[in-house]
């Protein structure tokens, strides 16, 4: 229970410091506008008169937001600029450009503002004004969101510089061209004694050398073995004696 309650303390004091704060308020501007648009447009598809009443109410909140979120982001640049100065000045240029963004954006949010309370206090569908206020205020509250998120993404490109390409340096294929190939391997002395191929050999001459081909019938006598004589024996008559007679 102590470190709850030390937790809870923690994050009360982080609220206090500018650079946390403008940090943990721009996300409910992008997706309190994303939210509430989404429920207006089903609040149409299915014609639900609270849920329209409670997406425009979400995205008035959303658009509101952009006002603490200016005030800590401004209040914060100095703290910034005294840090990265020196380490890393593109991300100074970078944060002071994206903060007279915001700044010059501010009459979007507060249009929006305007727009939302005005369509709460007609009724999205009481008349033709109420529908038609609701419809501006999704098309404002739209292109609120596509700026926001558009800074949104400026700042992490600060932050993060791989977003620029969205790959890692090392997946870069220069990297592997660059690569110097290595130094042949020298020959060793056992490769010069090595024998040379048998089609790099002296052949003997033609005449000099006995023809592969079968030898003519001729000399086929000389190169047989002849078989071995076997006596052959003459036919003898058998002798056969004669039974006795009783």
């Amino acid at each position: 229970m102590s470190e709850f309650i030390l937790q809870i303390e923690k994050l009360f004091s982080a609220i206090g410091d500018p650079e946390y704060r403008f940090l943990l308020l721009e996300p409910l501007i992008s997706y309190g506008l994303l939210f509430g648009i989404g429920m207006l447009v089903a609040g149409f598809f299915f014609k639900a008169p609270k849920l329209k009443t409670a997406a425009i109410v979400v995205i008035g909140l959303a658009a509101l937001t952009h006002i603490p979120y200016k005030d800590a982001r401004v209040a914060a640049q100095p703290r910034m600029e005294e840090i990265y100065k020196i380490s890393s000045p593109p991300r100074v240029e970078g944060f002071n450009e994206n903060t007279k963004e915001w700044v010059s954006h501010s009459w979007q949010f507060r249009l929006l503002i305007c727009l939302a309370t005005a369509t709460i206090m007609i009724g999205v569908q009481r008349n033709k004004i109420g529908f038609g206020l609701s419809v501006a205020t999704a098309l404002l509250g739209l292109l609120a969101m596509k700026n926001a998120m558009w800074l949104n993404y400026q700042d992490a490109i600060a932050y993060h510089p791989n977003l620029k390409v969205h790959e890692a340096p090392i997946d870069d294929k220069k990297v592997a061209t660059s690569i110097p190939a290595p130094p042949p391997k020298a020959k060793s002395q056992k490769s010069e004694t090595k024998p040379k191929p048998a089609e790099t050999q002296n052949v003997a001459p033609a005449a000099l050398t006995q023809p592969l081909s079968a030898p003519s019938s001729t000399s086929q006598s000389d190169y047989r073995i002849p078989p071995p004589e076997v006596p052959i024996k003459s036919p003898q008559p058998r002798q056969v004696q004669p039974l006795p007679r009783y």
